[in-house]
């Protein structure tokens, strides 16, 4: 059988290499995604201290950058390591078979709700990877996940995570909801047990994006790890032999583990594992939490000042136009005004992208300032998105660098489903 990941071509890695390795900034065709090597590796390394200082397990989301090295440098080295990922994708597992198969990953979560069209290729997947997790929030999904493997003769049970609704109202259920208690049951303690086995519950406070500072996070962060431990005790009191997994975070609450003391939160009724996947990358969501700086923000999207239009617009000294629009940036809104603002060249700190199109970025100011210059036509500028995962899916490749102005590598993401 053969499944989406053979018919999505991606670029050639070394042909770009060759084309692009050694070249600046100023040398590179615009708009393009721009990597800080140096400050993703620094990002990856403090949130795998986090979690070693949490006492928890850590498992690298890689939806943000979808890329081999970028996941290599997720995963660490030596005592600070993790051999734990989440994927949003097939493509990515697919993608990401080499370190699998060098034993660097041995445990792949997919992280969406269980969809019944890829089950034969997670089947297939589960072939190549030790330990393949899925994620269930409904108990129809249990009944598919068992029809399925009756059907196809499928022996081996299905590993799962609970997904718990920490009020984000994407996905999973509340601990409270009664769903939650039959789903409970149907797996531990009917004959649906014998086709799924329950790893752990994970909880992920979306909504911590809307954090103003770090206690705010922390406060979120302590919401998931008692709403998790909760979910765990009710499975617990069905099975009480149950070794379980509670998984928590998202890259706010994540940052915020750093001041937590768990022991505060009392005794915990399964193993902690600390999940994140923006963080490498960060952006202008990040920056408003207060949990990083601009310092921690290591891609940008690079764009060139097309026009200038003069007393257009509410604010002076006008409005300018940039070759980065809505499939450049993303239509993103967050605390921080704009699709995206521009950091480089230095002086110019206070345009941002106020409106987009296609393919047009329109530059307005951020606020009145008599300081405030129009842009010089033919300026490079590099601009902070405001939702760095949403900007990097529209990218065929990422001109890395280590600190400086020459391009040093080339990465290409596995884009597609």
């Amino acid at each position: 059988m053969s499944f989406p990941y053979e018919f999505t071509p991606l670029a050639d890695k070394q042909t770009l290499v060759k084309a692009y390795q050694g070249k600046k900034k100023s040398e590179l065709p615009t708009p393009s995604l721009i990597v800080d090597r140096t400050i993703f590796r620094d990002n990856c390394n403090k949130m795998l201290q986090n979690a070693a200082k949490l006492g928890a397990d850590f498992r690298a989301h890689v939806k943000t950058h979808k890329t081999l090295e970028g996941t290599a440098l997720q995963l660490g080295s030596g005592d600070a390591s993790t051999d734990k990922i989440v994927v949003s994708t097939l493509m990515e597992a697919w993608g990401l078979l080499p370190l699998i198969k060098q034993g660097l990953i041995n445990d792949v979560l997919f992280s969406l709700p269980v969809v019944e069209s890829r089950l034969p290729e997670l089947v297939a997947l589960s072939q190549h990877v030790p330990h393949l997790r899925l994620m269930l929030d409904n108990y129809a999904q249990v009944e598919t996940l068992a029809k399925f493997s009756k059907a196809h003769g499928y022996s081996k049970k299905w590993s799962i995570f609970f997904k718990v609704n920490m009020g984000t109202n994407r996905a999973g259920l509340g601990v409270d909801d009664a769903e939650l208690d039959k789903t409970l049951t149907a797996v531990l303690s009917s004959p649906l047990s014998d086709y799924v086995s329950l790893y752990g519950f994970y909880c992920h406070a979306g909504h911590a994006y809307s954090s103003c500072n770090c206690d705010q996070a922390e406060s979120f962060l302590v919401d998931e790890i008692t709403h998790g431990n909760l979910a765990c005790k009710k499975a617990l009191a069905i099975d009480p032999s149950l070794k379980l997994q509670l998984s928590v975070g998202s890259t706010p609450t994540a940052h915020a583990s750093e001041v937590l003391e768990v022991s505060k939160l009392g005794p915990l009724s399964g193993q902690l594992e600390l999940h994140a996947g923006n963080y490498p990358f960060c952006d202008l969501q990040q920056m408003a939490t207060h949990c990083v700086s601009l310092s921690s923000v290591s891609c940008r999207v690079l764009a060139d000042v097309l026009s200038s239009y003069p007393q257009r617009g509410k604010i002076e000294p006008g409005e300018q136009l940039i070759n980065a629009g809505v499939i450049a940036l993303a239509r993103e809104f967050g605390p921080v005004p704009g699709h995206g603002r521009v950091y480089s060249p230095e002086g110019y700190e206070n345009w941002t992208v106020g409106r987009l199109s296609q393919e047009h970025g329109i530059l307005v100011p951020l606020e009145e300032s008599k300081d405030t210059k129009l842009i010089p036509l033919g300026t490079r500028v590099e601009v902070v998105p405001q939702h760095s995962c949403i900007t990097a899916a529209s990218y065929p490749w990422f001109f890395v660098f280590d600190g400086d102005d020459v391009v040093a590598d080339i990465w290409v993401p596995f884009r597609g489903w």
